[in-house]
């Protein structure tokens, strides 16, 4: 079946802090590898797109981590609730051309993904554009760089590392009792369930409409 791609392209050199990883050096990184310290693919893809194809790219997970934050932060904007729009059928909205002829120039421009990300960080941001004219521009812009925000919330982005010893059911049950303890202003109780859900790998983050996340140990 025909996939829809014309033209493939190699990047530039991987390396990491010990040097270039090839199959010669025998050292590989594998989504798999990423998947399993709790990362989301597409925070890799994230990682790549903020850099030039032509340059190499040092990896680091310091770097992936940095990658990940600002892959949940996009997607938080692009849920978040917002004011306009015109309730029209989807792909007839009006998009917001001044950022779709942005991030075709950067594309356009020896495939600048850089610029064509922060442009789409900059319209997500625009709290003076119609609500809904930015969240569908975001969508068009994020399946140009191969990140499909209508099939991506924050929820999927909750990879559970290899090595959690909890489930999101205790998680959830954890929290619960924390909520309870908060109410009754028990407030030793509730410090204790954060500290025990941070110990066992889970970060809470109060205010967040998420709730919770993993906490990757880099």
């Amino acid at each position: 079946a025909d996939s829809g791609a014309k033209i493939w392209m190699h990047n530039n050199f991987l390396i990491d802090r010990r040097g270039k990883i090839s199959k010669s050096s025998g050292e590989f990184l594998r989504l798999q590898t990423l998947v399993d310290r709790g990362f989301h693919p597409l925070a890799f893809r994230l990682m790549c797109l903020q850099a030039h194809y032509r340059s190499e790219m040092e990896f680091t997970w310091e770097g992936l981590a940095a990658a990940f934050v600002r892959l949940k932060r996009l997607v938080l904007a692009y849920w978040m609730p917002r004011s306009g729009g015109d309730p029209v059928t989807q792909g007839k909205r009006p998009r917001d051309q001044h950022a779709l002829t942005d991030v075709d120039h950067a594309i356009s421009d020896d495939l600048n993904t850089a610029i064509a990300l922060a442009r789409l960080e900059a319209l997500l941001s625009n709290r003076e554009l119609d609500g809904q004219t930015a969240v569908d521009t975001a969508g068009d812009i994020g399946r140009i760089i191969g990140i499909d925000f209508d099939r991506l919330s924050r929820s999927d982005l909750r990879v559970r590392p290899a090595s959690a010893t909890l489930t999101e059911t205790d998680i959830e049950a954890r929290l619960s009792e924390r909520k309870a303890a908060r109410a009754a202003r028990d407030f030793a109780t509730s410090d204790r369930i954060r500290d025990d859900l941070i110990a066992a790998g889970v970060e809470v983050m109060d205010g967040d409409p998420l709730g919770w996340d993993w906490k990757i140990d880099i």
